[in-house]
């Protein structure tokens, strides 16, 4: 007959034994991780190095360019009948696009905007041009979302 001691201490030792065992890593959650936390944000956070507000030409070309197809197709319109009338509408059309784009094109109208420079975390020297006030100086740390900058 085997005696209850016998078969109780090797359970015993098998069981603290095991509570010795190393657990598998989990992403996520408690205990070690590998990688950077989620809410890092090495690529597109930063500091700010300068700011400034810059002027860039507008560009009204492609509101020209569909007014002025517009307008030529319609006084080709009036030229000419049948097939002549269609090549003359055609035409206008074209010449008409033509004229639009390059007078939008060239309208010289110069709208303001910020300009930020930024030393990422990974190292690289980033810049965002924005129509808004970024409300952000130098030395603020920021994150670019969306295409502009946001101060965290």
């Amino acid at each position: 007959m085997i005696s209850l001691g016998r078969i109780m201490l090797p359970a015993l030792v098998i069981v603290a034994l095991a509570g010795c065992a190393n657990q598998p890593r989990q992403q996520g959650g408690y205990g070690y991780q590998q990688g950077p936390p989620r809410d890092y944000c090495y690529d597109h956070c930063g500091v700010v190095r300068d700011v400034e507000q810059i002027y860039v030409q507008k560009n009204d070309a492609t509101l020209g360019t569909v007014l002025g197809a517009v307008i030529g197709g319609v006084l080709g319109n009036q030229v000419g009948e049948g097939r002549g009338r269609t090549a003359a509408t055609i035409g206008g059309a074209v010449i008409g696009g033509a004229i639009g784009n390059s007078a939008g094109g060239n309208s010289g109208n110069q709208v303001p905007v910020w300009r930020i420079l930024i030393r990422l975390d990974n190292g690289r020297l980033g810049s965002v041009t924005q129509r808004e006030y970024p409300n952000v100086r130098g030395g603020d740390y920021v994150e670019i979302r969306d295409g502009r900058v946001y101060r965290r």
